[in-house]
């Protein structure tokens, strides 16, 4: 940032903006008929980067697994209201 002389909040846009377009490209080769590679080869790619959005999205998931708890528990725990 201080490279480039742009704020905190240009940053970020900036790179949920990559990560938009990455995740675009992503679903654009896993849904192409043919698709150049084997869909075996990419299943565990985007599976990988979707876990890894998951554990990072909004904090270190990682680092501070309380933020995963809920998050897990939301999925498989609490009831889905209808």
């Amino acid at each position: 940032m201080k490279e480039h002389g742009v704020s905190e909040e240009e940053a970020t846009k900036a790179m949920w903006g990559r990560i938009s377009d990455a995740w675009k490209d992503m679903t654009e080769v896993y849904c192409q008929k043919p698709t150049p590679l084997p869909r075996a080869l990419l299943l565990p790619v985007i599976n990988f980067a979707r876990t890894i959005s998951v554990i990072y999205l909004k904090a270190d998931a990682y680092t501070h697994p309380q933020f995963l708890r809920e998050r897990i528990a939301d999925l498989f725990v609490n009831p889905v209201p209808l």
